[in-house]
């Protein structure tokens, strides 16, 4: 675009009909014109539009923030406008009074922006490009994410913010959650709740800024501050937190909560997605955690900063106040955090949990995650002992795997079922009407949660609760009781080669595994299990893609299968049978229901070992021993017949460069390959001529390829 385009038009039309276009172009044009400090022109340039907009409305006339006159008028009246903006809003000010970009860039940005007022925009349109800019930068490397609105309008439907309401997000990013939860209120109730947003990162405040004076939500107080640490609040403390301080609670005076305003910090509503990444492991800040005090005790170590948010946002809550909470999969059902759900279970009420889809965060991360709905009692430390939780699961995350829109989002759908299950438990807080039709609930006692100690939504699905349940009613035995108690370890002076088999070794649906050959002593760390002719591996990584490797035929050298696998050798079934029975849609739906981690969700062995085993009758079984075994040997053919050919092939190839080479024995093995048969005897020694002496590497391929045996 040139610059007398720019400059001759006083009154530029508009380039897009889409807001989120124009905002899309706006971010791609100062990432390119303004090199790395795309976020803080972004934010002076909006901060000078915003304020024109504001000023021009309220005087009742034309804004000057325009495309006309040269770039070097547009950069002066831009630099004024930047100027009289910090004046009202100094939170904003990034340490420069400027632009800080050249009138002919200037220029080439603000063509996008023309003709189109942020006061009268989607808001969200304008947030998502400040996102990506800051995503650009430090917040992946916290583990902080911003959070897609769509969700944030499902947790606040649910949680009916009220105008008696106090709200406060303590890792707020851009606001979103106070924004939506400003907006609901103001639709629903006719007034808003006061609000309050805190975040350490200074980008992600001034965006929470912005966004506010851009929808004009005064109710809503930013503060960068630390959430986690509050060392630095004994004395003094962000004047933004005067309103949201309460008298104290019971154990205000305990020795271990001895940072002041910190403390004392209340609301009725919490509404947050805490950053995941990090660990923190100083005393001094994690003594200040009633859930870290007794963890600590049992196990010294660093804490993952999403556990420290979770007891932090529980403790903000004023007694029947009620939260909801973005958490990592693992908090829910990881052995490593049930310290923290019992923790929970004694100081709050456990509403609900929202599976999300592993797309919900994409393109940023997939991460899995959930959302977790509590509510604390209003006696201290005397949560219901009988009650039911809503455990859903979200199917369709208006997202392909790459993170673009792909169709609707159940996440609507999934808001007003949580809705309705808060109003039918008669929350005082709860929606008194609902704003369209609610599928069945599905819900379960508290006791069965406690007994399972598991939280994640996935775990509890009706349709897979079910299915284990008849299928559990139909076994004869598990898994574990038919299968060898043991199997031998890897040493690596087993031998000086072996076959190798990971993961990514198998086929996914045939269960073939083409193992790597490689020197003992080069084994990787996971090679664990020696296996056998017969044994079935069961991967444990990432169940739910039902990765089950047969094991053939072995050859001269040991066969070690990684630790990521459970391994099965059979004692009371053939086989054949249980590769079949592991390979089943069945099998995987039950077993990955018992996946853990967020990242590589994972099972135990005694998670594969406990599964249940439903006998067959016998003509079925040998019906299907009898397939596997064809099955397997028509693979084994298949092969070797690949394998005599790839052989084959670089027989030839080395013939030839040993032909090059000027070799004497090149004709001898011309005429054995013009035979058709691969010439293995002079092979070996041709390659050990061409390879000299490379190294290990070329001979160890060499030996691969001849006849399949253990050198001697």
């Amino acid at each position: 675009m040139g610059r007398s385009h720019v400059a001759s038009s006083p009154s530029l039309p508009l380039l897009h009909t889409d807001p989120g276009a124009a905002f899309s172009e706006f971010e791609q044009l100062l990432v390119s014109n303004s090199g790395e400090e795309a976020f803080d022109v972004a934010i002076r340039l909006l901060a000078a539009k915003l304020w024109d907009e504001l000023r021009s409305r309220d005087a009742g006339r034309l804004p000057t923030f325009d495309g006309s006159g040269t770039p070097e008028a547009i950069h002066r009246r831009v630099e004024t406008l930047y100027r009289e903006a910090l004046r009202r809003w100094p939170e904003l000010n990034g340490g420069s009074h400027a632009p800080d970009i050249t009138p002919d860039q200037l220029a080439r940005c603000l063509r996008p922006l023309l003709g189109w007022r942020i006061l009268e925009s989607d808001i969200g349109h304008l947030d998502a490009a400040l996102e990506r800019l800051v995503a650009r930068d430090s917040k992946g490397a916290l583990g902080q994410y911003f959070t897609p609105r769509d969700v944030i309008r499902m947790c606040v439907s649910a949680l009916n913010p009220l105008p008696r309401d106090t709200v406060i997000d303590p890792a707020c990013g851009s606001g979103g959650f106070l924004h939506e939860a400003v907006r609901f209120s103001m639709r629903v109730h006719g007034r808003a709740p006061r609000c309050l947003g805190i975040d350490l990162g200074a980008k992600a405040t001034k965006v929470a800024c912005l966004l506010s004076h851009a929808v004009g939500e005064n109710t809503i107080r930013i503060s960068r501050a630390n959430s986690i640490d509050g060392r630095e609040y004994r004395v003094s403390h962000p004047a933004e937190w005067n309103t949201f301080l309460g008298s104290g609670d019971s154990d205000a005076e305990d020795p271990q909560r001895p940072w002041g305003a910190w403390h004392r910090l209340k609301c009725s509503l919490l509404l947050t997605n805490p950053p995941f990444a990090g660990d923190l492991e100083d005393p001094s800040v994690l003594s200040a955690y009633e859930s870290q005090r007794t963890q600590r005790a049992a196990r010294k170590g660093a804490v993952g900063r999403e556990h420290l948010f979770v007891e932090r946002a529980v403790r903000l809550l004023a007694p029947g106040g009620r939260l909801a909470i973005v958490v990592p999969q693992g908090i829910l059902a990881n052995s490593g955090s049930s310290y923290l759900r019992h923790w929970l279970l004694e100081n709050a009420r456990v509403l609900a949990v929202v599976g999300l889809h592993p797309f919900a965060f994409l393109p940023y991360t997939g991460v899995k995650t959930s959302l977790l709905f509590v509510e604390k009692p209003s006696t201290p430390r005397v949560p219901p002992a009988k009650y039911r939780v809503l455990f859903a699961v979200s199917q369709a995350p208006g997202k392909d795997s790459s993170g673009r829109a792909a169709g609707p989002s159940d996440h609507e759908e999934i808001g007003l079922m949580l809705a309705s299950f808060f109003k039918a438990e008669g929350l005082r807080w709860a929606p008194k009407a609902l704003r369209g039709p609610v599928r069945s609930v599905e819900t379960v006692a508290i006791d069965e949660v406690v007994t399972h100690d598991r939280w994640d939504a996935e775990y509890y699905d009706h349709s897979i609760r079910k299915l284990y349940l008849d299928v559990q009613a139909r076994a004869s035995s598990r898994l574990g009781d038919l299968v060898a108690r043991s199997v031998s370890r890897f040493r690596r002076d087993d031998g000086e080669e072996i076959d190798y088999i990971d993961i990514s070794s198998v086929d996914p649906r045939t269960g073939v595994a083409l193992s790597s050959r490689m020197e003992a002593r080069e084994a990787p760390s996971r090679a664990t299990y020696l296996v056998e002719s017969g044994d079935v591996l069961v991967s444990t990584v990432r169940p739910d893609r039902n990765v089950v490797a047969f094991i053939g035929k072995t050859g001269a050298v040991p066969l070690v299968a990684s630790n990521g696998f459970c391994v099965l050798r059979a004692r009371e079934v053939p086989p054949e049978l249980l590769y079949a029975y592991c390979k089943t849609n069945t099998f995987r739906r039950l077993l990955a229901r018992h996946a853990t981690a967020s990242m590589y969700p994972a099972v135990t062995d005694r998670d594969v070992l406990d599964m249940p085993f439903v006998a067959l009758p016998p003509e079925s079984v040998r019906h299907i021993v009898d397939s596997i075994r064809k099955g397997i040997q028509s693979v084994e053919d298949a092969k070797q017949n690949i394998s005599r050919a790839i052989d084959d092939t670089e027989a030839h190839v080395v013939a030839l460069s040993y032909a090059d080479a000027g070799h004497p024995s090149a004709d001898v093995l011309a005429d054995r390959v013009r035979e058709g048969a691969p010439p293995r005897w002079g092979y070996r020694r041709a390659g050990a001529h061409l390879a000299g002496s490379s190294g290990r590497s070329s001979r160890a391929h060499i030996r691969r390829t001849s006849q399949g045996k253990r050198p001697r």
